[in-house]
């Protein structure tokens, strides 16, 4: 599994996620809880606003090796307070995020990525059904990231 501080595995996410424009650590809460900044979508213009989430992210290895991270948004008024909103962006809600990586052999796992979102405002067609595939190559660049990492 993947052990580093999360203060560093967040400049990771650019080499699996190409529209992640800024990933910006903010703070940790405790061993395995941080808060920090996305921002998403400056090679967009003009079609629409940059977008911006404050979240937060918990991180559990189960005794089995299983991986678990969780990733939410902050509430607006609290994550207003800890990181002011940029006048260019749009700042969205994650419900709900995460992953869970199950190790199967010495040498393989299963990722399983869940994520549902507000973007707050309005997303072109063409945008959401890219972002609906893309997703499904998120996790073959992950595991590329991963190899170069360990």
């Amino acid at each position: 599994m993947l052990s580093m501080p999360q203060s560093k595995i967040v400049h990771y996410d650019q080499q699996w996620d190409s529209d992640l424009v800024e990933a910006k650590y903010i703070k940790d809460l405790g061993e395995n809880l941080s808060i920090i900044s996305l921002r998403y979508g400056d090679g967009s213009k003009p079609l629409f606003k940059n977008r911006e989430f404050i979240v937060y992210e918990r991180r559990e290895t189960m005794d089995d090796g299983t991986l678990v991270v969780a990733v939410a948004s902050l509430p607006k008024e609290i994550a207003a307070g800890l990181y002011p909103k940029r006048s260019n962006a749009i700042r969205g809600l994650l419900l709900q995020s995460g992953w869970v990586v199950e190790r199967f052999e010495k040498d393989s796992c299963m990722v399983t990525y869940v994520v549902q979102l507000d973007p707050a405002g309005w997303l072109p067609k063409f945008f959401v059904n890219r972002l609906n595939t893309k997703l499904v190559m998120i996790i073959d660049k992950l595991a590329q990231a991963c190899l170069q990492i360990n």
